[in-house]
């Protein structure tokens, strides 16, 4: 593997005698969860549990400098509550965020604005005044969760599949996320749902700036073509739920289409096990069953599909673990 800083896998293992790995039992680490909409910081003890929350709106509008220095004045209010309420070092700094996370900047984040020319880790480690900030693709680091502490423990290989407002995977193999050569795996929202070309409606390509299965599954997606065929636009868990006939077929063409794509991806991967989370999630029992159907009718093999056990603040949770993983003894810090 190269030892190259800018194509060190997001991910990569520490060994276990790294001073990074040194952790102390009772020190408490900070993780930052930026999203299009919000950003939200947590402190959490060894164990993972948050301790304590900071949330505020992103306004990715304003550029990225006002929610690095809001993030920054979060995190420092937080190291002093951990200090003077837990009596706890914080030993660890790690943030998520949508895109694909380079050195130098993040690509595919179009929901923040300026993003795409920011330096992340660098820029967070000088706002906090550490050495050195933890960063990560907030879908990966949701299945780092799930891989350390969640519903893919244990699984190998595995695939951590993300519905929310657009929709993303992770596939976590020996005991690692996958990144990818371009740090850009599991960007499934870009799949092609397939059937032919020219056919009015049908979703255009990346190249035209499009990501074609997210907009016909996510959540957004739904919402948009709800408002457009009933006049009000539903959330997905009452799209899936609802009796009217028009609202049952949107649900049920999307099930389908997203069924496919799963199945196509356990053809690929032969995964032991597929584990499904975010905020679509509200619709789990509809989405679970369609989903386990297609898979046992489409593959030789079929995993297992279980809920996420991060159904709610799944990157934030990701971003926990990320810190988790790089903590060390306050002298290594």
């Amino acid at each position: 593997m190269s030892t190259d800083p800018a194509v060190r896998p997001e991910h990569e293992a520490v060994p276990h005698d790294h001073p990074r790995r040194r952790s102390r039992p009772d020190g408490a680490v900070i993780a930052i969860d930026f999203g299009g909409t919000k950003t939200e910081v947590a402190l959490a003890d060894s164990a993972g549990t948050p301790l304590r929350r900071i949330r505020f709106a992103t306004r990715p509008e304003q550029g990225p400098d006002q929610v690095l220095a809001r993030a920054g004045a979060a995190a420092r209010e937080l190291t002093e509550h951990a200090r003077s309420v837990h009596g706890l070092p914080v030993v660890a700094h790690a943030a998520v965020s949508p895109g694909v996370i380079r050195p130098d900047r993040i690509l595919l984040t179009p929901n923040l604005p300026g993003w795409e020319r920011l330096a992340l880790a660098d820029r967070l480690a000088l706002e906090l005044g550490v050495p050195s900030v933890a960063v990560a693709n907030d879908v990966r680091a949701g299945a780092l969760a799930e891989l350390r502490r969640g519903a893919l423990r244990g699984a190998d290989p595995g695939v951590y599949l993300s519905l929310g407002t657009g929709v993303a995977a992770a596939l976590t193999v020996g005991g690692r996320v996958l990144d990818g050569a371009h740090r850009a795996a599991g960007e499934i929202g870009y799949l092609d749902p397939g059937g032919p070309s020219g056919v009015p409606g049908r979703p255009a390509a990346f190249a035209d700036g499009h990501a074609p299965l997210e907009e016909l599954v996510g959540g957004k997606a739904l919402g948009e073509r709800s408002a457009a065929e009933l006049g009000q636009e539903l959330t997905a868990d009452r799209l899936f739920t609802s009796p009217d006939p028009v609202a049952r077929r949107i649900a049920r063409e999307a099930l389908d289409t997203l069924a496919t794509a799963v199945a196509n991806i356990a053809v690929l991967l032969d995964p032991e096990r597929i584990v499904v989370g975010g905020g679509m999630m509200a619709a789990g029992a509809v989405i679970l069953p369609a989903l386990t159907e297609r898979l046992d009718r489409a593959v030789p093999f079929p995993p297992t599909v279980l809920p996420a056990r991060f159904t709610a603040d799944a990157s934030l949770h990701g971003a926990i673990t990320l810190a988790m993983e790089h903590r060390c003894v306050p002298a290594d810090c």
